[in-house]
């Protein structure tokens, strides 16, 4: 397993063991998530959802089609909230049919 973030994010990602590639600006998050690519050894790799937006449409969906490893984009907001807004359900729900491979509907 293996997280492409930002500086600031990537403190907490770095604190449980994970291995973590830290990026500073869009060119290096560029080489960063082509390096990631690359890696045999990654199964799962974690990627800070803006940090794909530097990345041209083709090379960015080949990455998330890509079997091994599989890029899973994650929405970082390092903000405080009022209670009840945090993150969408609709963002739930994107990343488990990403995951999965079509949508869930789960009814509470």
């Amino acid at each position: 397993m293996l997280a492409v973030l930002g500086e600031q994010e990537a403190l907490g990602f770095a604190l449980t063991g994970m291995e973590v590639l830290r990026v500073r600006d869009p060119a290096a998050a560029r080489l960063a998530l082509r390096e990631a690519a690359e890696n045999a050894e990654a199964g799962l790799v974690i990627v800070e959802e803006a940090l794909l937006a530097h990345l041209e449409g083709p090379e960015r969906e080949r990455l998330l089609a890509s079997n091994r490893p599989i890029f899973i984009p994650i929405r970082i907001e390092l903000a405080w909230v009022p209670e009840g807004q945090a993150l969408e359900d609709d963002y739930v729900a994107k990343l488990i049919r990403h995951a999965v491979g079509y949508q869930l509907n789960i009814q509470l």
